[in-house]
């Protein structure tokens, strides 16, 4: 007798689960008939990959001499070691137009340069980085001359695909590594630094140009001749040359 009574329970009980589960499916069904809302799932997506290199070029002073672009000039600086007269001005490695100026010497951080107008023949914006967009003033001890673009410009700034912000190398003793390579790049200032190999005829490039996507070689420096890890690959997010 107690064995038919616990059959008929299990019967019951299954009977009640069976009917809730309806009940719950036709009442899921007709919230969503009657407009309610779905319920999304999680959405994961990858990191965008750039198809390719941006390649910015920086307009800073316009035909008058005048800061453009949100390009802004410099307080006037309190060091006294600051270098304000140049010479010997010739085109900036990193011209894509004529008449934008490199000039002498190193310590002065003209490598960038915009004339500043008629009215001020032997003056010129120098630019640091596209970051900060200050512009500094600098005189020209001699005639600043008509110079044209070079045929292969260097961008004189990088982003690199892991946010590393770099600057065309101006000169300045660094570090090295006995591998035959030599900073090109400060990133930031002169070490991790972007790489280029010595050759004995010069012109190599430090940046790889052969796709959409360029890349260059990123190591550190040290004292002398150090015997450092190898370099790593990143790509160049974004580049910037000098224009007009």
């Amino acid at each position: 007798m107690a064995s038919r009574s616990s059959r008929w329970i299990g019967v019951a009980v299954a009977g009640l689960v069976v009917v809730l589960v309806v009940v719950a499916a036709w009442a899921l069904l007709h919230y969503r008939l009657i407009g309610g809302p779905d319920v999304a799932l999680p959405s994961f997506t990858s990191p965008v990959i750039p198809k390719g290199t941006q390649v910015i070029t920086v307009v800073a002073v316009d035909a008058n001499g005048k800061p453009i672009n949100g390009y802004r000039q410099l307080p006037p600086s309190q060091d006294p070691g600051n270098v304000a007269d140049v010479f010997g001005c010739a085109a900036s490695p990193a011209a894509v137009a004529d008449d934008i100026y490199y000039c002498a010497p190193n310590a002065a951080g003209a490598d960038v340069c915009w004339p500043a107008g008629p009215s001020a023949p032997e003056t010129l914006w120098c630019l640091d980085d596209p970051w900060s967009k200050g512009l500094r003033q600098v005189t020209s001890t001699d005639p600043v001359p008509h110079v044209l673009a070079p045929p292969t410009p260097a961008p004189f700034a990088l982003l690199l695909d892991d946010g590393t912000q770099c600057r065309l190398r101006n000169g300045g003793a660094w570090g090295g590594r006995d591998d035959g390579l030599v900073g090109a790049y400060g990133c930031p200032n002169e070490t991790p630094a972007v790489l280029v190999p010595v050759r004995p005829g010069g012109g190599e490039s430090a940046i790889d140009r052969s796709q959409a996507l360029w890349t260059v070689k990123v190591g550190s420096l040290g004292s002398g001749e150090a015997r450092l890890p190898p370099p790593q690959t990143r790509t160049v997010v974004t580049a910037w040359f000098a224009g007009r």
